[in-house]
């Protein structure tokens, strides 16, 4: 993989763990990102694992991302 797309991978993954944490933390003192409204419609339960999808999700892209394949091989 190039490197500018495993900069954008890390970047994407970043901003969506950054979205999920943040959700979460906001939402447990009752701020809401208003691009994320129609979360609402969803169940509590529902609206909780979707964030921690986002947060674990953005975790795994980086990682993804960031990891040295060829490096790894060789060991």
């Amino acid at each position: 993989m190039s490197p500018n797309k495993k900069a954008t991978f890390a970047l994407l993954g970043f901003i969506l763990m950054a979205l999920g944490f943040l959700s979460l933390v906001f939402g447990a003192i009752g701020i809401r990102f208003m691009f994320l409204g129609f979360l609402d419609a969803l169940p509590p339960l529902g609206t909780l694992l979707v964030h921690l999808v986002m947060l674990f999700g953005g975790i795994v892209i980086m990682y993804i991302s960031l990891t040295d394949w060829k490096e790894d091989e060789l060991r």
